[in-house]
């Protein structure tokens, strides 16, 4: 079997395809965090003016004491918005990749298995062969299969920090 230059072009147009379409992601991505922060720093700016102000026009040290504490109250929970903000566009771009990257393994998978169906109808004597590419294949769905499960409890452990930050966030206000 063998590559003819068409399939090589093929093949080499679809990687292509693949790597503009995860760049895009990404770019999305940090197009919306990059919006996220300037939100952020805009509103904080914003904050930070109007709080000057009111602590310009303070009469008594108590006034500005009170002006303060007013100001940083409300700063935890902005924080807190923002960090959860965050961490929804990188859950999200994180899923999106793990589609297209199970998306191309199923593909692959199913190369390999159009391809086998071919070496399957080697004449015989071919048995230790076809033996050796079907351990080959159960170690890779293996350790696919395990890179899966590693990323879903790598998933759920920032998940799982992530809430407790929050918690924590809402103890303190």
């Amino acid at each position: 079997m063998s590559t003819t230059p068409e399939q090589l072009l093929k093949a080499q147009q679809d990687h292509l395809e693949r790597l503009m379409s995860l760049s895009k992601v990404l770019l999305d991505s940090t197009e919306k965090v990059s919006e996220a922060h300037m939100a952020a720093v805009r509103e904080q700016i914003e904050a930070l003016h109007r709080h000057a102000t009111r602590l310009a026009e303070a009469k008594t040290p108590k006034e500005w004491y009170e002006l303060q504490v007013e100001f940083l109250n409300p700063a935890g929970d902005k924080a807190k918005e923002h960090v959860a903000r965050t961490y929804t566009i990188s859950k999200e771009t994180a899923q999106e990749i793990a589609g297209m990257v199970e998306a191309q393994i199923n593909e692959f998978n199913h190369k390999v298995n159009d391809a086998f169906g071919t070496f399957a109808k080697l004449p015989q004597g071919y048995e230790p062969l076809s033996a050796a590419f079907n351990s080959l294949m159960a170690a890779g769905n293996s350790a696919y299969a395990a890179a899966q499960k590693t990323a879903r409890q790598a998933m759920d452990m920032a998940e799982a920090n992530a809430r407790a930050m929050q918690a924590a966030l809402e103890k303190k206000h």
